[in-house]
C-alpha cells in the first residue's frame, strides 16, 4: 500500500470518528438531560403530593376530633332545644349562642376556616358562626337539600365526610366542607360542618420554585376538571377547565407514572403524575414542563453537533474529491507521456 493510501485511509478512519464522536456524546447527554429532567419533576412531585395529602388529613383530624369535643356537644343538645323553641331570634337562644360564639369564633380564627355549622338530627341548621342564607332553614325538606351543604349533611351522618370544592357567591371564592357525626354517648345529636377556603389549597400549588418559566403543577377530579388554576390562564380554572390526557386518566386509574405527552393546551410536555391518597376523593396530581425548555440544552447541543458533523463531513468529501481528482490527473498525466514516447 502506498503512502498516500495509508494517509488517505488515516484521514478517513479520523474523519468518521470526528464525526461519530459528537453524535455518541449527544445521545448520552439527551438521554441524561432527560433522566435529570424527570427526576427533578419526581422530587417536586413527591413534596408536593406530601404537603397536599397532610393538609387534608389536618382537617380529616381537625374535624373529627372538634366533634368529639364534650363541649360541642353539651353546645348542640342546648342550641337545638332552643332552635326548635323559639328560632334564631328567641331570648332563650340569643343567650346560649352568645354564650358559645366566642369559642367557635376562635375555632374559625385558629383553624382559618370560612365557616362552622350545627345542624341537628331533623336537618336543621340552629347555628353558624357567620349567618349564611341557608342558616335556619332545613337540609332534608328546604331547598338547599341538593346543595353541597345538604350532600355533606347527609354523608356526615355516617361518619367523617368531605365535599368537593364549589363556588360561594359571597365570598367570590371556592369552597370545600368537612364534617362528622356529634354524639352524647350513644345518641346522635347531629352534623358538625366546617367550611374551608380554596385559598389554603391554592397557596400550595402557586408556588413554582424550580420549575422554571413553563413548569406548572395541578389537580384534577375524578370528573377530569381541574381542581386548582393553571398558570397558564389569566381566569380561574377551578372546575372549569377540562383535562383529559393520557397522565390524567391513567392517575385517576391509581397509576403512578412519567411519560412525554401532549398536555391539555396541546404541547408537549414532561409529565409526573400520580393518584393522591385521600380516602374521601379520588384526585391526579400532575407536574409538567415544556419538552422544549427541557431540553433546551441538548437542543443546543444538537444544533452544534449537526453543524460540527456538516463542516467535517464537508472537509471529508472535499479532501476526498482534490485526492481522487488529483489521482486522475496523475493518470491522465502519466497516459499522455506514454504516448508521446511511443
Amino acid at each position: 500500500m502506498s503512502i498516500k493510501k495509508i494517509f488517505l485511509t488515516i484521514g478517513i478512519a479520523f474523519s468518521i470518528f470526528l464525526i461519530t464522536l459528537p453524535l455518541i456524546s449527544y445521545k448520552y447527554l439527551k438521554t441524561a438531560v432527560k433522566s435529570a429532567a424527570f427526576n427533578h419533576l419526581l422530587t417536586v412531585r413527591g413534596l408536593l403530593k406530601h404537603e397536599i395529602e397532610n393538609y387534608f388529613q389536618e382537617r380529616f383530624g381537625d374535624i373529627n376530633v372538634l366533634s368529639r369535643n364534650p363541649v360541642i356537644g353539651q353546645a348542640f343538645s342546648r342550641l337545638s332545644k332552643a332552635f326548635h323553641a323559639s328560632g334564631l331570634e328567641g331570648e332563650q337562644y340569643v343567650k346560649i349562642s352568645e354564650l358559645y360564639h366566642p369559642l367557635m369564633e376562635y375555632y374559625l380564627t385558629d383553624y382559618g376556616y370560612v365557616n362552622l355549622y350545627f345542624v341537628d338530627t331533623d336537618g336543621d341548621v340552629m347555628y353558624s358562626i357567620i349567618r349564611e342564607e341557608f342558616t335556619g332553614t332545613n337540609l332534608l325538606t328546604g331547598r338547599y337539600k341538593q346543595f353541597s351543604i345538604g350532600q355533606i349533611y347527609a354523608n356526615g351522618l355516617d361518619g367523617v365526610a368531605f365535599e368537593d370544592y364549589t363556588w360561594h357567591e359571597a365570598l367570590e371564592e371556592f369552597t370545600s366542607y368537612f364534617a362528622a357525626p356529634v354524639y352524647d354517648g350513644q345518641m346522635l345529636l347531629g352534623v358538625l360542618i366546617i367550611e374551608i377556603p380554596f385559598s389554603h389549597l391554592d397557596a400550595i400549588m402557586t408556588r413554582r420554585e424550580g420549575l422554571g418559566e413553563t413548569g406548572e403543577m395541578y389537580l384534577v377530579g375524578d370528573d377530569s376538571y381541574m381542581r386548582s388554576n393553571s398558570r397558564f390562564s389569566e381566569e380561574p380554572t377551578v372546575l372549569q377547565k377540562e383535562v383529559d390526557t393520557i397522565a390524567t386518566r391513567e392517575a385517576l386509574d391509581g397509576i403512578e407514572g412519567k411519560r412525554i405527552i401532549e398536555d391539555y393546551r396541546r404541547i408537549r410536555v414532561l409529565s409526573v403524575y400520580t393518584p393522591l391518597d385521600l380516602k374521601f376523593v379520588n384526585w391526579a396530581l400532575l407536574v409538567e414542563i415544556d419538552e422544549e425548555e427541557a431540553f433546551a440544552a441538548v437542543n443546543t447541543v444538537e444544533k452544534r453537533v449537526t453543524i460540527l458533523g456538516s463542516l467535517i463531513a464537508s472537509i471529508t468529501f472535499l479532501y476526498i474529491y482534490l485526492v481522487t481528482r488529483r489521482k486522475k490527473i496523475d493518470m491522465i498525466a502519466e497516459s499522455l507521456e506514454e504516448e508521446a514516447n511511443a
